[in-house]
């Protein structure tokens, strides 16, 4: 970092992601690496501000805007942003409201006039999809215990899988990405785009996605995290029951482990039975960050 002695200490309750956390961490990481200086960036889920507030601080950014499903999460955004970075408060601004996406006109003049979007979105079926919940009972997947319990984080850990089904990466859970991806290349073909994932479904798999909409992606930082603990996995021990037996066993396996170092892989069938047999035991996977630049 630029600056080792700053930290940021943003007001986070209860319903926002930790700012500590290992998805934060190398999310920032990325964000260092991506090149923002004098850019104007537009955050999709901007949370509590703290990307806002660390683009504009340690990357040089040259305007942040942004906006949020939660509108709760846009006026924390700036009261952090405010309160955190105040010498650049006027390069800063959110977009205010519930938004979906991109999905209203002032996004989508923002988006206009943007260089870089990045972005960190759930990959993960809401237990309570109808749909979801019918191919789940047909693969014979319970949910884990306290999965049906709605939190006040529940749209960051979620997202409506059956509102996705157009897109085609949505048969592994990157339908509300791939639907973001799709948004850009109408809105603004020669805007980047950067992107924090959880790899349980393989980096292989998050680049073909890129690929597919006319993106050329890079992998810029990636370390281990805990799988979070609130966070319900039957969606990839479904898809993984839906191949067995078909001969294709192989060409989809989640990658789960057993071991922060990464040494001891795990499939999600492996983890999920791993979880049950102990409540304690840790289950970890990847985190990275991509990079994707208009091929064109």
């Amino acid at each position: 970092m630029a600056d080792e002695d700053y930290t940021l200490t943003p007001e986070a309750p209860e319903f926002a992601f930790d700012p500590t956390d290992p998805w934060t961490q190398t999310f920032q990481r990325g964000l260092e690496l991506a090149g923002l200086g004098g850019r104007r960036v537009y955050e999709v889920g901007i949370g509590t501000g703290i990307n806002a507030a660390f683009m504009l601080r340690m990357c040089n950014a040259a305007r942040v805007s942004g906006s949020d499903l939660d509108p709760r999460l846009v006026e924390l955004a700036e009261r952090n942003v405010r309160a955190l970075v105040p010498e650049k408060i006027r390069q800063f601004k959110p977009v205010r409201g519930a938004v979906s996406l991109i999905d209203t006109e002032e996004a989508r003049a923002e988006i206009a006039e943007t260089d870089v979007v990045i972005a960190c979105l759930p990959q993960v079926g809401d237990p309570d999809c109808d749909r979801f919940g019918a191919f789940r009972e047909e693969m014979r997947v319970p949910l884990a215990a306290g999965a049906d319990v709605r939190a006040e984080d529940h749209i960051a850990h979620y997202y409506p899988w059956a509102m996705f089904d157009d897109y085609p990466f949505n048969t592994v859970g990157l339908g509300l990405n791939e639907a973001l991806l799709s948004r850009l290349v109408e809105q603004a073909p020669d805007c980047e785009v950067v992107m924090n994932f959880g790899c349980r479904i393989g980096t292989g798999i998050l680049f073909e996605m890129f690929e597919a909409h006319g993106y050329k992606p890079e992998k810029l930082h990636s370390q281990m995290a805990l799988q979070h603990a609130g966070t319900d996995i039957s969606f990839f021990v479904t898809l993984e029951r839906a191949l067995k037996g078909t001969g294709m066993e192989g060409g989809f396996v989640c990658e789960f482990f057993a071991d922060e170092a990464g040494k001891q892989p795990l499939s999600a069938i492996e983890a999920q039975a791993r979880m049950d047999a102990d409540p304690e035991a840790g289950i970890y996977h990847e985190v990275c960050v991509i990079k994707g630049v208009p091929a064109g």
